[in-house]
């Protein structure tokens, strides 16, 4: 009875041997953001911003800091300076309890644009540079999109062209830089324009991250201090998204041990 119920070796479908590769499972967002170099890397320009600077405004001698460790690299598009510029013009009683500290971050950086000391750049009047802007702000736009499908929110009828003017300007610039030759990193805390970066193969940072090589630079920093500091400047406005924000001090711990660095030195 028991070899009746058993299938003979004819009847048993042939199985063949899978030879496809098994797909390797790729990092996440966070794993790719969490082991990148803390250490800072000059580039020839490094395009901030509103959001991340207004971040880096709220606490002034930490953005002075950034300003040293990157220098005259770091930069900012007309489209960037003037939202900037606009936040600090309201006044009186037009600056109401949501929208103050964005507004007194904003009067710390204009001082800092009129001093000369964050550098302001226009972007080229051509053809070339307008279809740039034109593209990056329809895939800002099909981002927002996706993202309000996601989450069951209304698509906002505020124009792109208003809403994404200094992010686009600013990846556009990125682009342009690379197209020159030169190195290059965008700013930015924002989802939208890490994913738009991503898909024009341009670098990207946020504020975390740039704590994270002040760090590096001062050993004095402590990561808990790091970590407190990120999220007092971006609780309330510039926020990180995230599956890219540090998961606690850790994010900003160096590892550098005497002139090495187990994360910075790794070959590739």
């Amino acid at each position: 009875m028991d070899d009746l119920d058993r299938p003979s070796p004819k009847a048993m479908a042939l199985r063949r041997p899978n030879l496809q590769p098994r797909s390797k499972v790729q990092p996440s967002r966070r794993e790719l953001t969490e082991s990148r170099p803390k250490r800072h890397a000059p580039v020839t320009l490094a395009w901030c911003d509103t959001g991340t600077l207004l971040s880096l405004g709220r606490h002034p001698d930490t953005l002075d800091k950034v300003r040293g460790l990157y220098g005259s690299s770091l930069v900012v598009t007309y489209a960037v300076a003037r939202e900037i510029r606009a936040m600090a013009n309201i006044r009186g009683a037009m600056r109401t309890h949501k929208n103050r500290e964005r507004c007194e971050s904003a009067d710390t950086i204009v001082e800092m644009l009129n001093a000369g000391s964050i550098s302001e750049h226009p972007l080229r009047n051509s053809e070339e540079t307008l279809e740039m802007i034109d593209r990056v702000l329809r895939q800002l736009d099909a981002f927002e999109e996706r993202q309000n499908s996601t989450f069951g929110r209304s698509d906002d009828s505020v124009r792109s062209s208003q809403k994404h003017a200094g992010e686009a300007h600013s990846i556009v610039s990125a682009m342009l830089t690379t197209g020159y030759g030169k190195s290059t990193v965008l700013l930015t805390n924002d989802n939208g324009a890490m994913r738009v970066a991503e898909q024009n193969n341009i670098a990207w940072k946020h504020t975390a991250q740039l704590l994270a090589e002040l760090g590096c630079e001062e050993p004095s920093l402590r990561p808990d201090e790091l970590l407190a500091e990120f999220n007092y400047m971006t609780s309330s406005f510039a926020s990180v998204p995230s599956e890219v924000r540090p998961n606690g001090p850790d994010f900003f711990r160096c590892r550098r041990t005497g002139s090495t660095c187990s994360l910075c030195d790794v070959k590739s």
